[in-house]
């Protein structure tokens, strides 16, 4: 788990080279391309086939039924594919917004029964408009004008007919009248079976398409391939004969680029960056936890390239957590399960396995932390028994669990803390965050010493406070007064990060309050679920089975959306403040597209 290390490498050759030693760098796939000159603006030989080509492609890969796909190198015509998918997809959608309207019709109508309207010239030049009317707005027809006729009643809608030769005001009543009643029911079911086929018969279609998905794919691919590489060529430097391409290589890569360079017949310069030199963040990582981490890390920022990678830790911390803010054992069960139940579907690619990695550990990090609060749907286990004698957490002790909150900030900010004075070794920002470290340890022994340890808290507190001072200070080279002043301000401005710091470490407080706000929630439930079956014995059974189904369902989307929001919210924001002093940008290979599998 690390920042993988850089070269820089510059290769020049004849500018008729040029194209075949690009193509190779795509396939080579380890160079992140530096402008040698600014880009100009580009657009592909042809964007609307492009466009049309993707929009296929996402449409046949998209399909909930794959076929196995013709082997590549097999003539086809692409352009009449291309159509074919387009013509599929918007039948589908045509279709598909079809069936709705129809299932609404129905749906709205199939409370009036089977009937036919009365044409129009039977009628005297007078229509029928039918209206659904609530019955608490039965006192409107009353001041209607308008003959007017109740045909059928439910419970809580009357079903209204009102007769007026043009169409009714929008304020007649409280609600619009029926949109399909010119049309019978039979009719609009007979249409809506029609419907149905022509949609299967469509969707059969999108499948056989997805035959000719990796011919399409691989298509695709090249042509963007070839969009990349133009934009490559316009970013070389071309003088009359020669072309100079650059970009930053790791380190493990550098014998494949100097091998495909005396391949090529082309001169290659490898260079370390230099000090004032931003090479792009590579995180590599050895195992699918770590690169989870790296995922979760980068979703927000890249380190910068001389900085540390922070994955492991963002990855164990969130799912602590978030095992904190569940607060439940049979919650994490339900996630584990769930995990369990697709694992093998994740697997199927890189970014699955990486998501799995993640899931699998939030979810057992939640089970574990759950039986340890003793809590299971809400219930606590009996005292004497197994699961009991696993019950070592109190949710409900305010006092410890704050206590315990802010310690895990201590912790947490911590680390980033020792990180950057790591790193910054032998410089004032690594005395600055020893500093701000002693500070805390200062702050810990006057809230948790008591009376008798004061006076050493105090001290230790002034003393990180003057690391701070003099860390901050020692950046400025100081010649004159001035700078000396100016010196004094850097050290007065650094100590300003002590509201900065003390906010911080409360806002871990959360970890407690959301923790408590779902057991609380889980016990509420399960007591609403207990009194109504004691006040109605029978029936009360299926009303509180459907209370403890919708309240535990709602509880476990409330904890999942607080969990990952404010579970990440302690690492990018707290963690991140402390722990990642400078911001980089993240490797982009110069590599050709990996076809469809």
């Amino acid at each position: 788990m690390s920042i993988v290390k850089m070269r820089r490498v510059s290769l020049c050759g004849q500018i008729a080279q040029k194209d075949d030693v690009l193509d190779g760098l795509q396939a080579l796939g380890v160079m992140h391309l530096v402008p040698l000159r600014p880009p100009e603006p580009l657009a592909p030989d042809n964007p609307e086939r492009q466009h049309r080509a993707e929009l296929a492609f996402r449409h046949i890969m998209d399909s909930p039924y794959q076929l196995r796909p013709y082997r590549l190198g097999i003539e086809y015509k692409a352009e009449e594919i291309i159509d074919q998918a387009i013509d599929n997809r918007r039948k589908l959608r045509e279709l598909g917004d079809e069936l709705d309207l129809l299932r609404d019709r129905m749906e709205a109508l199939s409370h009036w029964g089977e009937f036919a309207l009365p044409p129009a010239e039977q009628l005297g030049g007078q229509s029928l408009w039918l209206y659904p009317l609530p019955v608490r707005d039965r006192h409107l027809l009353d001041k209607l004008e308008l003959p007017w006729v109740i045909v059928g009643r439910r419970p809580t809608i009357l079903h209204v007919v009102v007769i007026s030769p043009q169409a009714p005001e929008a304020d007649w009543l409280s609600v619009p009248p029926l949109e399909a009643a010119a049309v019978p029911l039979s009719r609009l079911e007979a249409r809506f079976h029609d419907l149905e086929i022509e949609f299967e018969q469509a969707m059969v279609e999108r499948a056989m398409l997805t035959h000719w998905r990796l011919l399409l794919g691989a298509d695709l691919a090249a042509a963007q391939d070839a969009d990349e590489r133009r934009n490559a060529a316009e970013q070389t430097h071309d003088e009359e004969a020669i072309f100079a391409v650059q970009g930053w290589i790791p380190v493990d890569a550098i014998a494949s680029a100097e091998a495909f360079a005396a391949e090529r017949g082309v001169a290659a310069l490898v260079e370390a960056p230099q000090r004032d030199e931003m090479p792009p963040t590579l995180l590599r990582h050895d195992n699918e936890g770590a690169a989870s981490g790296g995922d979760l890390t980068n979703f927000y920022t890249s380190p910068g390239y001389r900085s540390w990678d922070p994955s492991l830790i963002v990855f164990g911390s969130f799912a602590i957590f978030f095992a904190m803010i569940i607060a439940d054992a049979g919650y994490g069960l339900l996630f584990l399960l769930g995990t369990a139940f697709f694992w093998k579907r994740m697997g199927a690619s890189d970014a699955g396995r990486r998501a799995r990695a993640v899931l699998a550990a939030l979810s057992g990090t939640a089970l574990a932390y759950g039986v340890a609060a003793g809590s299971y749907f809400g219930v606590a286990p009996a005292p004497g028994t197994v699961l009991g004698a696993l019950d070592v957490i109190d949710v409900g002790d305010f006092e410890t669990m704050m206590r315990v909150s802010v310690l895990i900030g201590v912790l947490h900010v911590g680390l980033a803390l020792s990180m950057v004075a790591w790193l910054n070794r032998g410089t004032g920002k690594a005395l600055s965050s020893i500093g701000w470290l002693v500070v805390v340890a200062g702050g810990l022994v006057l809230w948790l010493g008591g009376e008798g340890f004061r006076s050493l808290g105090l001290l230790v507190l002034a003393a990180g406070l003057f690391g701070v001072f003099a860390g901050a200070a020692s950046v400025r080279e100081a010649s004159s007064a001035k700078d000396w002043l100016l010196k004094v301000a850097d050290g007065l401005l650094g100590l300003t990060g002590l509201t900065k710091l003390f906010g911080d470490l409360l806002s871990y407080l959360r970890l407690f309050a959301l923790g408590l706000a779902s057991a609380s929630l889980a016990g509420t439930f399960n007591q609403l679920a207990v009194d109504i079956h004691a006040a109605h014995p029978g029936i009360g059974l299926l009303f509180a089975g459907l209370i403890l189904l919708f309240g535990h369902s709602i509880n476990i989307l409330i904890g999942i959306m607080s969990g990952v929001v404010h579970g990440l919210r302690l690492n990018y924001i707290e963690f991140f403040g402390w722990g990642l002093t400078e911001e980089g940008y993240p490797f982009r290979a110069f590599a050709k597209r990996k076809l469809p599998v």
